[in-house]
């Protein structure tokens, strides 16, 4: 799977997202995580190849048992692509997505928000994911808070929330350590009309953001 993000930004320690986009204010904050050197950045089009890779590859792992082994050896390949191609194409979309890269260009991990996802619920966190490689370094946590940081600085305040399948015990236990709050559990359809049971997990953006700051 082609999970190296395009271009490389990681050696032009100048590089911030440009003006001519204003709704995209943060830029890259980089990292020293034992021998890596990593940033996170504001994502681009060029990275949705690398992004539904990787979102594949933790679904075929992490959702075995939970969706049909067809639809993740066959299908979800060339859906997810479609989908974060979709994604990036869609004109005047409010979803943002970062990424988290290696010096060299590999993706290490990608978050994704819905800001005013829900006028009940607030802001959705729809994608956190780390590479397998990655994970144990704190990671997921800098990619939530780098999140948090962007929906405040687009003045997006109140609750951010999120999604978890109760099957997912490993992610549910990562949130909890992060500080989020159990809410209400609710039957969802996943892909081929699967219904699985999630629990809604919450933060304030304000305690995410709180310490997003670099090492």
């Amino acid at each position: 799977m082609h999970l190296r993000s395009r271009p490389n930004h990681f050696n032009s320690r100048s590089f911030v997202v440009g003006s001519s986009t204003p709704n995209l204010p943060l830029p890259p904050i980089y990292y020293q995580l034992l021998t890596y050197q990593l940033m996170i950045r504001i994502a681009t089009p060029a990275d949705a190849a690398a992004i539904a890779a990787l979102h594949t590859l933790n679904w075929q792992t992490s959702y075995r048992g939970t969706l049909t082994d067809h639809y993740l050896d066959h299908e979800a390949a060339t859906e997810r692509l479609q989908v974060w191609t979709d994604r990036f194409a869609r004109p005047n979309s409010t979803l943002q997505t970062a990424v988290a890269e290696t010096e060299d260009g590999e993706l290490m991990g990608f978050v994704c928000v819905s800001p005013n996802h829900s006028e009940e619920n607030g802001h959705l966190l729809d994608n956190l994911h780390v590479h397998a490689t990655f994970r144990g370094l704190g990671l997921g946590k800098k990619l939530m808070r780098y999140a948090a940081l962007w929906l405040l600085r687009t003045d997006h305040h109140g609750d951010f929330f999120l999604w978890v399948l109760t099957s997912n015990l490993l992610a549910i236990g990562f949130y909890e350590k992060l500080g989020g709050r159990p809410g209400r559990t609710e039957v969802h359809t996943f892909h081929g009309d699967q219904p699985v049971k999630a629990m809604m997990i919450s933060w304030q953006v304000i305690e995410l953001a709180a310490s997003s700051k670099p090492d």
